[in-house]
């Protein structure tokens, strides 16, 4: 595998001289499981938890009680809801109380490493399985712990598809743009006059929708990360590329049958979640993470999944493929935590991935679809289900590593300013290629 190159993302680096050293497990295992987990006394030792993922917040809460009961430690679950993650790391390192385990972005663990922060979890018992394909590796280790796998799309509400239509419907049927607008004429003339969602969130704009751009210019990570680097240097400009004016295409018919379109940028999320699960609506660009959300308006027997987003332009696999990875990863600190809290906190990932509590938090409890092979639960729902058929086939477009942690907010922004039609698609284009080419980016190494 190549050297890959990153781009300095700018999170506060702290000089690690205070860096404690690397964490061996406890001595006195009292129980051993499947898997390679051993139950281990940490009594008496306090590690806190980053939590990036707010709509899980009271799960992690009892699981980390769970755990703490078996081991003795207390582990606090510190939820972030809003904001980049890139901002509460660095200033959690810049006063020198970061937390043992942190859930960051992939930038996130990026940076951290590069300064010297994160623990090697190579020697770790589920490295081998998931631990190596989804999670944060370099030649010189493994980084993070895939905490797990999300993909985004269209969701569609099959019942309320068919409920409106009066007849079978498929996903399948809709191979295009065109495919998707004779859809939506067609809900709308059945009485359906707005069947879409779009949420106004800056993190949903430009960290989910906007991204789409650089990951659709093929079908490898080296694609899309090339791409960046030739928007950086300014030998590209996005508004020539045919992907974004495909993807925005699509976008400017989302906005025109968008639910929310008298008033775009007051969008409540949770009535968007409420009008998906009832059928109000037949359609929302988001995630399998919105589970969280639907669940409390779901009703047993609907059919919900997720589709990529249709374009005209076919190329890439764009119609094919959804886009997803690993999105959040949790690292264990080195500099701000000691020997017992790191080993602590390492116990704590290994209960996740290795034990029957541990993984039905991640499958049942939360609702997620996990990296790791070892667990063959079923998908809790149909959000969840589509997601992994689709890792299953092959067919997610992989997370490109190199956004600076600003990216989703700054252009999130200018999405929003897209969204609630105070600049056009061209005045769009250039806050994209002003911000790239504002970036310091290494280069790449062929």
């Amino acid at each position: 595998m190549k050297a890959r190159k990153i781009l300095s993302l700018g999170l506060a680096c702290i000089t690690a001289a205070g860096m404690t050293a690397v964490p061996a497990f406890a001595e006195e295992a009292t129980t051993e499981a499947a898997g390679g987990y051993e139950t281990e006394d940490f009594s008496g030792v306090t590690i806190e938890m980053l939590n990036t993922k707010s709509e899980i917040e009271d799960q992690l809460e009892a699981a980390a009680k769970t755990w703490g009961d078996e081991t003795g430690a207390t582990l606090n679950v510190y939820t972030i809801g809003s904001g980049s993650p890139s901002t509460e790391i660095s200033s959690r390192y810049a006063a020198g109380n970061a937390p043992a385990l942190i859930m960051g972005d992939i930038q996130d663990i990026v940076t951290c490493v590069k300064a010297g922060y994160a623990r090697d979890l190579s020697d770790q018992p589920w490295a081998a399985n998931g631990g190596t394909t989804y999670g944060y590796s370099t030649a010189d280790g493994l980084w993070s712990f895939p905490f797990c796998i999300e993909a985004r799309g269209l969701m569609y509400n099959k019942t309320a598809i068919e409920n409106t239509l009066g007849r079978d419907w498929d996903p399948s049927e809709v191979t295009s743009m065109d495919d998707l607008k004779s859809l939506f004429e067609e809900l709308a003339d059945a009485g359906m006059e707005t069947p879409v969602a779009l949420n106004m969130e800056d993190w949903s704009l430009g960290g989910h929708y906007l991204t789409l751009v650089y990951e659709q210019q093929g079908t490898d990570l080296d694609t899309a990360e090339k791409y960046i680097r030739s928007l950086a240097d300014g030998s590209e400009k996005i508004e020539d590329n045919d992907r974004f004016n495909s993807l925005f295409d699509t976008f400017d018919l989302l906005m025109q049958y968008n639910s929310n379109r008298d008033d775009p940028l007051a969008a409540d999320y949770s009535m968007n979640a409420a009008d998906f699960a009832e059928g109000d609506i037949a359609f929302w660009f988001n995630g399998n993470w919105a589970w969280a959300e639907t669940s409390e308006y779901y009703e047993d027997g609907t059919e919900l999944g997720i589709m990529p987003v249709p374009q005209n332009d076919t190329d890439n696999n764009a119609n094919d493929w959804l886009a997803g990875s690993a999105s959040k990863h949790v690292m264990v600190d080195t500099v701000d935590n000691d020997e017992q809290q790191q080993a602590a906190a390492l116990n704590f990932l290994n209960w996740l991935a290795n034990t029957d509590e541990g993984n039905k938090v991640l499958v049942e409890d939360c609702s997620l679809v996990p990296a790791f092979s070892n667990i063959e639960a079923d998908a809790t729902n149909g959000l969840a289900q589509s997601v992994k058929d689709y890792a299953a086939d092959g067919k997610l477009f992989p997370g490109v590593i190199d956004y600076p942690g600003d990216h989703w907010s700054t252009l999130g922004a200018s999405m929003q300013n897209y969204l609630g039609g105070t600049i056009d698609r061209a005045e769009l284009a250039k806050e994209i290629d002003d911000y790239w080419t504002s970036q310091t980016l290494d280069p790449w190494e062929d």
